[in-house]
């Protein structure tokens, strides 16, 4: 499986709110979907004034799901629920979901987070760490990160404000096993 990530762009609001408003998506992603809420929620990221980094999830050339980044140093009040929770040991965090329903179950999760893994280690060329939020109940979810290398470093309910993370949860961490910043390019693919 080939991967590429390409950068968010206002073109893709409608995509997302389509994903946004599937079962599979909306379960572990609550909240409004509509376009217009999308507008809002990641034009700023588009914009650059919201220092996290979007993706567009193309598996070959086909759009299957969506990613983004962030350094937690950015992320005030998250930086600080994580490093309650752990420590300050992360520097990166992310999160992501497979859009398209029938694509579900079928190790395309995995491999999209491997292929992200290897795009964030080049986005942030300095940090040395990932960290995941993840609902206890979404087995689909951490046993992905499992099969590709992050670690369960904690469970319990996290001091947040956030929907998506609400209830129930664990953190999984990932450490860069090769400090060399690998050489892929965003919107390049990845296997």
């Amino acid at each position: 499986m080939r991967f590429r990530f390409e950068p968010l762009t206002r073109g893709d609001f409608s995509l997302l709110s389509r994903w946004r408003g599937m079962p599979h998506v909306e379960q572990w992603w609550p909240g409004p979907h509509d376009l217009a809420s999308m507008e809002r929620e990641y034009r700023p990221i588009v914009d650059g004034a919201d220092a996290t980094r979007a993706f567009i999830s193309c598996l070959d050339d086909r759009p299957v799901g969506y990613a983004q980044s962030y350094r937690l140093a950015d992320e005030t009040d998250w930086h600080l629920t994580i490093a309650a929770a752990i420590g300050d040991v992360a520097e990166v965090g992310i999160d992501y979901f497979i859009g398209e329903a029938e694509l579900i179950g079928r190790g395309i999760g995995s491999a999209m987070i491997a292929s992200f893994v290897d795009t964030v280690w080049h986005l942030y060329a300095d940090a040395s760490s990932i960290v995941v939020a993840v609902q206890q109940e979404n087995s689909a979810s951490w046993r992905a990160l499992e099969r590709v290398g992050f670690t369960r470093v904690w469970q319990g309910r996290l001091d947040t404000d956030d929907s998506s993370d609400q209830g129930p949860g664990y953190l999984y961490l990932v450490v860069r096993s090769d400090p060399r910043s690998c050489d892929l390019e965003i919107g390049a693919s990845s296997t």
